[in-house]
C-alpha cells in the first residue's frame, strides 16, 4: 500500500470484529514502529501487548469498574475540554456534535464501545520511564503514529484511546508493568466491524490555513 493510501485508510475504529490478529503480525508492526524518530536515539518506549485470556481479564475488570462508575485515574492527568485551548475546544465541540448528529438513535454505540474496550482482539500499551525527559512524550507519540500507519498498510485498524489506560492499576498489575514506568497510552488493534455504524463516521480536519503560518521575510 502506498503511504498516502495508508494515511487515508487509518481512522479511529471503535468496534472491532472477532477476526483474530496473529501475534507475528503484531510483532512485525511494532518492529516497523521502531523507525520512529527519537531524541538522541534514546528510544525510551516500552511496549506491552495484551491478547487472549489476559485481554479478557482486563476487559472484564474494565467493564466492572466502568459500570460501578469509578473515575479514571490515568498516569497522565486527564484534561477536560473546558480547560483546553480555544482552538482545541472548538474542534472537540464540533467533533462531538457531528458524531451525535451522525449516530442519531444509535448514539449509545459510543459509550458501549468504550466500556468494552472496542471489542479489540489486541491492546498495545505504550510506557515511558518515570524519570524520562519531557521530550520523550514526542518520541512516544511518533512511535504510536508510526505503529498505526504500519498497521494501516496491512489494512489493520486501530484507535489510540484514553479509555484503554483509564484504570492503570488494573493494567499494570495484570501486565506486570514495573512501578517505575508510566502508562502513557493504549492502542487497540484489529479489523473493523463493517456492520457497526460508528465505524463509518469520518472526522473532518481543519483547513490548513487555519493553523499554518508562513513567514519568509521581515
Amino acid at each position: 500500500m502506498e503511504f498516502k493510501d495508508a494515511l487515508n485508510y487509518r481512522r479511529s475504529i471503535r468496534d472491532f470484529s472477532d477476526r483474530p490478529l496473529a501475534k507475528e503480525t503484531i510483532k512485525e508492526i511494532i518492529a516497523e514502529a521502531r523507525r520512529a524518530p527519537s531524541w538522541v536515539n534514546s528510544q525510551p518506549w516500552e511496549v506491552y501487548v495484551a491478547t487472549g485470556k489476559t485481554l479478557e481479564t482486563i476487559k472484564e475488570l474494565h467493564l466492572e469498574f466502568s459500570q460501578r462508575g469509578l473515575p479514571g485515574n490515568s498516569d497522565l492527568p486527564f484534561m477536560h475540554r473546558d480547560k483546553m485551548s480555544p482552538l482545541a475546544r472548538q474542534n472537540a465541540g464540533a467533533w462531538s456534535q457531528a458524531l451525535q448528529t451522525f449516530l442519531g438513535p444509535d448514539a449509545e454505540q459510543m459509550g458501549s464501545s468504550q466500556i468494552t474496550l472496542f471489542n479489540a482482539p489486541a491492546l498495545v500499551y505504550l510506557t515511558l520511564p518515570k524519570n524520562t525527559s519531557a521530550w520523550s512524550i514526542y518520541d512516544l507519540g511518533a512511535f504510536g503514529q508510526t505503529l498505526m500507519l504500519a498497521a494501516a498498510a496491512r489494512k489493520i485498524d486501530s484507535i489510540p484511546a484514553w479509555e484503554i489506560v483509564k484504570y492503570p492499576s488494573v493494567v499494570k498489575n495484570i501486565m506486570q508493568i514495573p512501578d517505575d514506568k508510566q502508562l502513557i497510552i493504549g492502542i487497540a488493534l484489529g479489523y473493523r466491524n463493517q456492520a457497526t455504524k460508528i465505524n463509518v463516521f469520518y472526522t473532518e480536519r481543519s483547513e490548513v490555513d487555519k493553523f499554518l503560518t508562513f513567514k519568509d521575510s521581515m
